[in-house]
C-alpha cells in the first residue's frame, strides 16, 4: 500500500470514529431535552439524534478550520499541520454523513412534517417551513464545503478556498435552524448559546489577531495535501 492510498483511507477510518462516538451524543441530548419522548416514532427521535450529532460535529469542523488558519496558532503547541488538516477532513466527512442520515430520517417520518419534498426544496415543508428551509440551504452549502475541499487541486483548483469561505455563514444557518426547528431548543439552549458564541468567537479572534509573518505552517501543508 502507498502512502498516498493510506493516507487517503484516514479520513474515511476517522469519519466513522466521529459517527460512532457523536450518535450516541445526540440521543443522549435528546433524552436530556425531552424526558418523555415514548410517544414520539422511532424515527423522529433517530433524526432529530442524528441532527444534534451532525451540529456536533460541525462545530469541532468549523473551529478547528478557523484556528488552522489563525495567527495566533504558532505561539501555541498542537498536533503537525497534516495531522489537523486529516482531523479536519474527517470531520468534514462526518458531519456530511450525520447530515444526510438526519435529512433522511426525518423526511421519511410522517411526525416530523417534513417529507421528501420539504428536505430539498427550500420553504415547502409543512412545519415551521422558513427554519426547515435554512437548514436545507445550509445542507447544501455543508456538501459544497466539503466536496470542493475534497475535490481541490485536482478538479477545482484554487476555486474550493473561495467556496471554503462561506463555511461560518453556513454555520450561522445551521446554528438558526436549530434553535428555531428543533422543539428541544429551550431545553438545549445553554449548549446553543455556549456552542455558537465559541464558533463566532474564534471567527473574530482570527479577524481582528495580527496576520501571522511568513509562510509555511498549515498552508504549506495544505499545499501538499491538495496534490495528494
Amino acid at each position: 500500500m502507498t502512502g498516498t492510498a493510506a493516507g487517503s483511507r484516514v479520513p474515511a477510518v476517522g469519519a466513522l470514529v466521529v459517527v460512532v462516538l457523536t450518535v450516541p451524543a445526540g440521543f443522549l441530548l435528546v433524552r436530556l431535552a425531552l424526558p418523555v419522548v415514548h410517544g414520539r416514532s422511532f424515527l423522529w427521535i433517530a433524526g432529530r439524534a442524528l441532527g444534534l450529532a451532525a451540529y456536533t460535529a460541525m462545530v469541532f469542523l468549523v473551529v478547528l478550520g478557523t484556528w488552522m488558519r489563525h495567527p495566533a496558532r504558532r505561539r501555541w503547541p498542537g498536533p503537525h499541520p497534516e495531522t489537523q488538516l486529516r482531523l479536519h477532513a474527517t470531520l468534514g466527512m462526518a458531519t456530511v454523513v450525520l447530515l444526510a442520515g438526519h435529512i433522511g430520517t426525518l423526511a421519511a417520518d410522517r411526525y416530523a412534517g417534513v417529507g421528501w419534498r420539504g428536505a430539498v426544496l427550500p420553504g415547502v415543508a409543512s412545519y415551521r417551513p422558513w427554519a426547515v428551509a435554512a437548514g436545507v440551504v445550509a445542507a447544501y452549502g455543508v456538501v459544497a464545503v466539503v466536496a470542493t475541499a475534497a475535490l481541490g487541486g485536482r478538479l477545482v483548483g484554487r476555486h474550493w478556498l473561495t467556496v471554503h469561505r462561506v463555511t461560518v455563514p453556513v454555520f450561522a444557518l445551521v446554528w438558526f435552524h436549530a434553535v428555531l426547528a428543533g422543539t428541544d431548543a429551550p431545553r438545549l439552549r445553554v449548549v446553543y448559546a455556549l456552542s455558537g458564541a465559541l464558533v463566532v468567537g474564534v471567527a473574530l479572534s482570527r479577524v481582528v489577531a495580527r496576520p501571522a509573518v511568513g509562510g509555511g505552517g498549515s498552508s504549506g501543508s495544505l499545499r501538499r495535501w491538495r496534490r495528494q
